[in-house]
């Protein structure tokens, strides 16, 4: 995963529980250094890490921390490089949802490797819709739903996400039924 990731935990943790704390997560998950480099790969395995530490810190479920990251991950990432290419990807939460696929390949033009999530959008009925999220990493689901809830937030729209389906496997989809709530 490349450094953005783990610079973007190691800004959440420092927000919201302090620098000390981040001394201790980053020190329980074996992390040598204090901050990351946003455009270096690193293993997949140091975010694992950290999301861990930062359950243990917090006595939280890591599902949980991976959602509240997920929300603030849409904040962080809009601040970065990443933020023209958020704004003008959509005016709702629909169409910036349909336009992710094209802002990660705009990305992978500057990070080689970038092995970033899939996601298909499809509409049900006039307000629900069904999420189809791709992605070569396992057990990011959480995230996936705090990212959607920050994404709505964007664009102060309220939605309900429920995972209807999880992956069966490795080329599998999870499924999330989506509703825009009024």
């Amino acid at each position: 995963m490349y450094g953005m990731v783990n610079e973007g935990v190691r800004t959440f943790v420092i927000k919201k529980f302090g620098k000390d704390a981040w001394e201790t997560i980053r020190l329980d998950a074996g992390i040598d250094t204090s901050q990351f480099d946003r455009m270096h790969a690193y293993d997949d395995a140091i975010t694992c890490d950290l999301v861990a530490a930062v359950a243990k810190h917090r006595d939280m479920a890591q599902g949980e921390v991976l959602s509240v990251f997920g929300e603030y991950w849409v904040g962080y990432a809009g601040n970065s490089g990443l933020g023209n290419l958020l704004s003008l990807s959509g005016r709702n939460f629909v169409e910036r949802v349909q336009n992710l696929d094209d802002m990660h390949d705009r990305k992978m033009m500057a990070m080689p490797g970038l092995k970033p999530p899939s996601f298909e959008i499809v509409e049900l009925d006039q307000s629900i819709f069904e999420l189809s999220y791709y992605s070569v990493r396992p057990g990011l689901t959480p995230m996936v739903i705090g990212l959607l809830h920050g994404l709505a937030a964007q664009t102060n729209e309220k939605i309900s996400v429920e995972l209807t389906s999880a992956r069966s496997s490795a080329n599998a989809p999870d499924l999330f039924r989506i509703e825009l709530l009024a």
